[in-house]
């Protein structure tokens, strides 16, 4: 007979039965860790321990010959994200704490999913207080860390703008995403010599992506990258903006040592500031860039080709010479302010008379030109000029430096179709007009090539650096060399000259052309170019956008950077 359990026995059946409910309870949990999510738990615990973290290198410092400091970094509180440690729930309080736009932080938590496990850079230049507010929110916001990083400082943003560019993210990730890398100028060209080496320091973190400690050991501390000495001279550039500046045009100026190649001043007015562009330009900066009518992207010193007009002259002077269709005695049929050919008025801006080729180049004279030119042959003429810099790049280094162009039969047949041109687009390309273009830099280049008879060294705007030498073919004779350089000293010192009120009070012999150089409906744009033999031996090119007369307008500011030269040339040499 069965007997039904004793009350003592009842305690005992229900520990028996909470025991195999636990155990049930513990199996099931162990199941869904192990099982279940064990893959997950697994890659968290996997988190849990040591972080490498990146840490960029300060970029090399960019100086000038004196020495003078024109790109250099300074310590930025920098907030980084590890993106596979971030809640994406805290996008918006991310955004409030380091003032984002959604949007544009969106942006860089994507870049920085690419890589999920390196350290993204998602805001620099913070200031105290925002780092600390974002540092009293790091227990709630895995993955973030605030970092004291070097930050890109351009000294004189807006006057070195177009020659030292800018630094930002990098286009593709080959350390770690957040890069800087040089977008423009020589940040970008001269970048692997800049960038350095970057180091590692390694954290011990939570689960959660919270710093628990450091873990001192297999850290590597960055390695600054190459310093980098221009030729350029900042204060001579400086005084060269202000006097361009004065003007209320915009416009460029280039000068250049015609002894040793070293450029010294590279000016195009206006410029932007660099320090915008550094972690990415605002839009309301950008569109205020983009709108500015003075275009300040646009870099007028070796990117920019404009008709040369009358500074042209000393090389069309010189191939009339060589060329043998004159000589230093032809006096063509007088100037009378309209030339007459082939039913078309060819215009010059004075009433000259008979001159000599010497007296053309004094008084600009375009008929002498239009007379004689239209006895020569548009190719020679064209291949004779790219001997004395035009037509092609005069660097190897400078960023988008344009060719300029020069008028051949096969341009011309391009442009206007076989016989859609004529004598005529001789005689207009041997002033300077028409289809020839040029730039700054190669109007200086000629200048140079005229002070130095053919001898300029290889162009160079990095100071001690090896550079290539270079033969310019100018294929001209001693003596045609000096009726050309008189030409350009009496433009000066004759009371006929054209730069005789601007230029003939300075101290020093200035050789010297000016031009007025057609823009379509515009104003036209004041050129001048020259050189001076001492204190220094330098060359110049001036051109006043839209400024009118050469000598009147860009004469005086070509006269003010020779005044700045004879002030500190001491320096400068």
């Amino acid at each position: 007979m069965r007997t039904s359990p004793s009350a003592n026995d009842k305690p005992f059946v229900s520990i028996m039965v909470l025991t195999f409910a636990v155990f049930l309870i513990l199996a099931g949990k162990l199941v869904e860790l192990q099982i279940v999510k064990g893959s997950y738990y697994r890659e968290l615990s996997s988190r849990n321990h040591i972080r490498s973290v990146i840490l960029p290198a300060p970029r090399g410092i960019i100086r000038d010959r004196n020495g003078i400091i024109l790109a250099d970094n300074v310590p930025s509180f920098t907030v980084s994200l590890v993106s596979v440690e971030f809640d994406p729930a805290n996008t918006e309080l991310l955004a409030e704490l380091l003032y984002m736009d959604l949007p544009v932080l969106m942006e860089r938590l994507d870049a920085a999913e690419s890589n999920p496990y390196r350290s993204t850079q998602i805001k620099t230049g913070l200031t105290v207080e925002q780092a600390g507010r974002v540092a009293d929110n790091m227990y709630r916001l895995g993955g973030l860390s605030v970092d004291v990083l070097p930050r890109r400082r351009y000294s004189f943003g807006p006057s070195f703008c177009h020659l030292i560019g800018y630094v930002g993210l990098a286009d593709s990730t080959r350390i770690f995403e957040g890069e800087l890398s040089g977008r423009t100028g020589l940040e970008r060209i001269l970048n692997d010599e800049l960038v350095g080496t970057h180091g590692i320091i390694r954290e011990v973190v939570d689960a959660h992506g919270r710093v628990v400690e450091k873990f001192q050991e297999g850290d590597l501390e960055p390695v600054p990258g190459e310093s980098v000495v221009l030729t350029l001279d900042s204060r001579l550039q400086l005084a060269t903006d202000s006097l361009i500046i004065a003007t209320g045009h915009q416009g460029a100026a280039v000068v250049l040592n015609y002894e040793t190649g070293e450029i010294l001043v590279l000016s195009s007015v206006p410029g932007f500031d660099t320090n915008l562009f550094i972690g990415g330009i605002s839009s309301a900066n950008w569109n205020t860039i983009l709108g500015d009518p003075g275009k300040p992207l646009l870099n007028r010193s070796w990117a920019t080709a404009y008709p040369p007009g009358s500074v042209y002259k000393i090389v069309s002077a010189a191939w009339l010479l060589e060329s043998g269709i004159v000589t230093e005695s032809t006096m063509p049929d007088p100037c009378y302010r309209v030339f007459h050919f082939a039913g078309s008025d060819f215009r010059c801006w004075s009433t000259h008379g008979r001159l000599n080729i010497v007296g053309a180049l004094v008084q600009s004279c375009d008929t002498y030109f239009y007379r004689t030119s239209m006895l020569g042959d548009m190719d020679e003429m064209a291949e004779f000029s790219r001997g004395f810099g035009m037509g092609e790049p005069v660097t190897d280094i400078l960023p988008g430096e344009v060719s300029g162009a020069l008028p051949t039969r096969e341009l011309l047949n391009e442009l206007f179709g076989q016989g859609g041109w004529g004598l005529g687009n001789l005689m207009i390309a041997s002033i300077g007009q028409g289809e020839v273009l040029a730039t700054p830099l190669q109007v200086a280049v000629t200048a140079g090539l005229m002070a130095s008879r053919g001898e300029l060294p290889a162009l160079s705007i990095l100071r001690d650096a090896n550079v290539a030498e270079r033969a310019w073919d100018t294929n001209t004779s001693e003596e045609n060399f000096r009726i050309v350089r008189e030409g350009m000293r009496q433009a000066v010192s004759s009371p006929r000259g054209t730069l005789f009120q601007s230029m003939n009070y300075l101290p020093v012999e200035v050789f010297a052309k000016s031009g007025t150089a057609e823009s379509g409906p515009y104003e036209d744009h004041a050129w001048v170019t020259g050189y001076i033999e001492e204190p220094l031996p330098v060359a110049f090119a001036v051109i006043i956008e839209n400024g009118g007369h050469g000598g009147a307008v860009a004469g005086p500011v070509a006269a003010g950077i020779i005044e700045e030269i004879l002030e500190d040339f001491n320096e400068i040499e």
